[in-house]
């Protein structure tokens, strides 16, 4: 295996990485993590499992 050169750049993102993942933690309260950048999910792409639940609640109801 060839082994990566470690630079100067890369030490400083990963130690800044690791300062706002724990500032977060902190801020969450407890160690929950909590996702930033999560991905809008359409309300018009059809769903197979939102079909089945509301279909479910309609023949309950």
């Amino acid at each position: 295996m060839k082994k990566s050169k470690i630079t100067k750049s890369n030490a400083m993102d990963k130690i800044i990485k690791m300062i706002s993942r724990n500032d977060q933690m902190e801020r969450n309260g407890g160690g929950q993590w909590v996702a930033t950048h999560r991905v809008h999910k359409s309300k018009k792409q059809y769903s197979r499992r939102r079909f089945k639940r509301e279909t479910k609640q309609n023949l309950d109801n």
